[in-house]
């Protein structure tokens, strides 16, 4: 009997926080001796993600302060708490490529973007630029531009100055979403990404009890910087930066990582791309207090107060292309700002480091190709179906037809599905879940509810004061309709079958679509007549 076995039979006499870790290791690692104790659906083929991660220059996915070993471990992650199953290929310009983590598959020296691999195989490239001279080929930027075209998302970084020029400074929308050098025609006194000027982007936070910060390895302490997350709709942040309020009850990721000088995006600009034109959207705002410094001062001089834009997004899916990332360093993302690598210091707080790692997860999930996504949801579905109690919290009778069900029922199945999924991922996922599962039968309504959706016609945005009123929530339009797709799937007897496959599962998303649709109409004359009953009671000819 090997020793993870032996845990298992031996579980009654460990702790509570014992039991939840064991019981989530294996169900991840899933050995054989668990099948007599858990569903078959748990053996079930996991939805593979093929993600190719490149560095060049000093950077490597190490455990060196300027390693990446820390922020791959939101793969792991992943792969513990998701339907994914996540295959990563590690690539450096040059030759430092080596990580012991399980999920890697190959690591490749030397690498070149148009002949080392075939882009098309995957769904997510991660760009970490530290080379600021040179750029790579004509041939390896088609590659790029063939790659997110095709649907596959692109995350890209490098940090102040022309640090990432080399690799990231060339890429279609990627070149016009953040700054990849020095700004244009300027000095030291008035650019935001050098090194060493008063309005350079130090986002360093004083040591406990200091007024000012005034030692560079304050980058490397247990104190983040606060960053300010744009709000969307009702004041929702953006998917990259929403997270469980088991983990941060606001809900917000709110810090990152501090450094002396980071990069910066640059302001919001539209891109044309299939004939659909989409703006990039800035989505986190970081501060830079005044008086900063370094010991002796190395050159820099005290910071002037200031905000820039760090993190922006580009939804090409839109466009029917990958979407795009980029931040304004990776220092959010190497180990000497997260752990302290290589200095006296010892990085974030284990609390602190799960919000900056949620924000990693929540970008692989995000630039994922669609396809990831379409796989994803029909796990998730039968997981709401099976495991939440949806319909057995809000049904007197579970087994009631239909139209014995009173419309406040349907809406709160819908309602608590969005709740688990908010505590179980994050608010911003749960809302753009059903949004999306209400994209495959209503676009157009769907489009409409996607409060995160950017400008897409080339115009300015309304100004605020013109703006509509709310009149209308369509949380319930949306919760109705969603909770009939969950009684259409409980009607269905082909889920409830104890010899469902994976391959079974395919259905699920058709039957659902079906239920939403009923639920949507069921819901939608509701809304009529209660308008209508509005308009005579006003005296209003509608």
């Amino acid at each position: 009997m090997n020793d993870l076995e032996q845990q298992f039979r031996n579980m009654h006499q460990l702790d509570s926080e014992q039991r939840k870790s064991l019981l989530k290791l294996l169900e991840t690692l899933k050995p054989d001796f668990l099948r007599p104790y858990f569903q078959d659906w748990l053996w079930w083929r996991r939805c593979r993600v093929n993600v190719l991660l490149v560095c060049d220059g000093g950077l490597n996915f190490g455990t060196g302060g300027f390693g990446l070993s820390e922020f791959l471990t939101a793969f792991n992650q992943l792969q513990a708490t998701t339907w994914a199953d996540y295959r990563l290929t590690l690539a450096h310009r040059s030759s430092s490529v080596a990580s012991p983590n399980p999920l890697v598959v190959a690591q490749i020296n030397n690498f070149n973007f148009a002949t080392s691999v075939a882009l098309s195989d995957f769904d997510q490239v991660w760009l970490f630029g530290i080379d600021p001279s040179g750029s790579i080929s004509v041939e390896e930027i088609a590659a790029l531009e063939a790659y997110m075209n095709g649907g596959g998302g692109l995350f890209a970084t490098g940090d102040h100055g022309a640090l990432g020029k080399s690799m990231c400074g060339n890429i279609p929308r990627v070149k016009d979403m953040r700054y990849w050098d020095d700004f244009p025609n300027s000095s030291n006194d008035i650019n935001e990404v050098s090194m060493g000027g008063p309005r350079r982007n130090d986002t360093n936070r004083p040591a406990s009890g200091a007024a000012t910060s005034v030692n560079f390895e304050n980058q490397s302490d247990a104190i983040p910087q606060t960053i300010a997350a744009r709000s969307f709709g009702r004041g929702t942040p953006h998917p990259l930066l929403s997270i469980s309020p088991r983990i941060r009850p606001s809900g917000v990721i709110d810090i990152m990582p501090d450094h002396p000088h980071e990069g910066q995006c640059a302001p919001e600009r539209m891109f044309e791309v299939n004939g659909a034109t989409v703006s990039s959207q800035i989505i986190a705002t970081s501060f830079v207090l005044s008086g900063s410094t370094t010991a002796g001062g190395n050159g820099k001089t005290l910071t002037i107060p200031h905000c820039f834009p760090s993190i922006a997004v580009w939804d090409g899916r839109i466009a029917n292309v990958g979407r795009i990332v980029v931040d304004s360093t990776w220092h959010h993302f190497v180990n000497i700002n997260l752990n302290g690598a290589e200095t006296p210091l010892t990085g974030l707080t284990s609390s602190d480091f799960e919000v900056v790692r949620q924000y990693f997860m929540n970008i692989a999930t995000w630039i994922s190709r669609k396809k990831s996504f379409l796989c994803w949801r029909r796990f998730i579905l039968f997981d709401l179906l099976v495991n939440s109690q949806l319909i057995e919290a809000n049904l007197n009778n579970p087994q009631a037809a239909l139209e014995s069900i009173a419309l406040e029922d349907l809406n709160n199945i819908g309602s608590l599905a969005e709740e688990i999924l908010a505590n179980k991922f994050s608010p911003a996922f749960a809302r753009s879940f059903l949004v999306e599962m209400l994209a495959e039968v209503q676009p157009e309504l769907a489009s409409k509810l996607d409060v995160w959706r950017p400008v897409t016609d080339g115009t300015e945005k309304q100004s605020a004061e013109h703006v509509p009123l709310p009149w209308l929530n369509t949380d319930f339009l949306l919760w109705t309709s969603i909770g009939c797709g969950f009684i259409a799937l409980r009607d269905s007897q082909q889920f409830s079958s104890p010899k469902l496959t994976d391959e079974g599962l395919a259905p699920i998303i058709d039957v659902f679509g079906k239920g939403l649709v009923q639920g949507l109409a069921l819901a939608t004359k509701d809304f009529r007549s209660a308008i209508n009953s509005l308009s005579r009671l006003v005296k209003l000819d509608l």
